[in-house]
Order: structure tokens, then sequence, then C-alpha cells
């Protein structure tokens, strides 16, 4: 029986071997995990192929993952912040000078409180060398090819015309009537 590895930033990987501290993956892409061991700040690095052959030798297993149920785009939006900056090797001090802000706004935003973040996207992004769009969704532009109802393609081209702060307040708003519906159900 052929065993598939399902590997997703914020999974908490543990091996039965005393040896290694628990990993963290912080993502995933490009055919490579990025993780830091536990009690370790360190992010390092490895392809998909080393990390699930680390997984099968030490007889390691999930012990936490992300809550796809609990999608919080404010909290989404920080976690990008705190990577792109940690990948840019830059401490949030230098990340808040660089784009003309105070180190408590950074530490705000990346602990999952939006507040002021949208008029201050396109400085950040800037600053992180990553597009405004990578922000928001964590995905750079890349032209595909979907289906969409018409109703569908009416949606995205109205929330592709709107502001970034816009978009967050969007993605807030369709996550309460989400849950809202969640909770409704059960």
């Amino acid at each position: 029986m052929h065993k598939t590895l399902h590997l997703a930033a914020e999974q908490r990987w543990n091996s039965s071997g005393s040896e290694n501290a628990p990993r963290l993956i912080i993502d995933v892409g490009c055919g490579e995990v990025r993780f830091s061991q536990e009690g370790h700040d360190q992010i390092q690095s490895c392809s998909v192929a080393e990390f699930e052959n680390w997984v099968k030798d030490n007889a390691s297993v999930v012990i936490a993952g992300p809550e796809a149920s609990r999608f919080h785009p404010g909290l989404e939006l920080g976690h990008r912040i705190r990577l792109l900056r940690e990948m840019a090797g830059m401490s949030q001090q230098q990340l808040a000078d660089a784009a003309g802000i105070s180190r408590s706004a950074v530490a705000f935003w990346e602990t999952g409180r939006s507040g002021h973040v949208g008029k201050h996207l396109g400085t950040l992004a800037g600053v992180l060398g990553v597009e405004p769009e990578v922000l928001l969704t964590g995905m750079a532009y890349k032209e595909i090819q979907a289906t969409l109802t018409p109703d569908e393609s009416v949606m995205v081209t109205m929330y592709r015309a709107l502001d970034p702060l816009i978009k967050i307040q969007a993605q807030k708003w369709i996550e309460r009537r989400v849950r809202q519906a969640d909770e409704a159900e059960g």
C-alpha cells in the first residue's frame, strides 16, 4: 500500500527519534519545503523529496496542522508579512524603517490585526520585493484558464477592481457570512 504525504504550511511534524525536534512547515512551494525546528529561530529549507524522506526515515507524524475551516484573512496576511520579512532577513524594526511606519504597526499586522495595513500594502510589497497581490493572496499573478459561472465571473472582476484595503474588508465580510452559515447548519 502506497501512502501519500500531504505537506502544508503550519503543519508540525514530530519524529519518533528523540534527537530531532519537531519541525514546523513554514512554506511549501516550487519543489521546496521551508521549515523551522522547535527551539530554533533559523528557517531551513530542503526539497520536498528530502522532507518526505525525513518523514519516512524517522517515522514522523503530523502532530498539528492548519485548520482549513478557520480561514482568517487578517491572520493570513500577517503570516505572509512575517514570512516575507524573515525571508528578506529583516527585523520588524528594519521593515518599519524601510516602509516609513512604526515597528508596533508591523507587530500589530503580523499578529493578524489588519489596522491600516491597506494604505501601506504598496510600500510593504516594494520593500519586501513582491507584488501587492502576493501579500493579499499569497500567490503571484499567473494567467490561468478557469471555468466560472457568470455570477462568479462578475464577482472576480469586481474583486480585482477593488482597492487592497477594500479587498481585505470583503474577505472578512465573506468569512463572517461563511462562519454564520456554518453555525446555522451545526
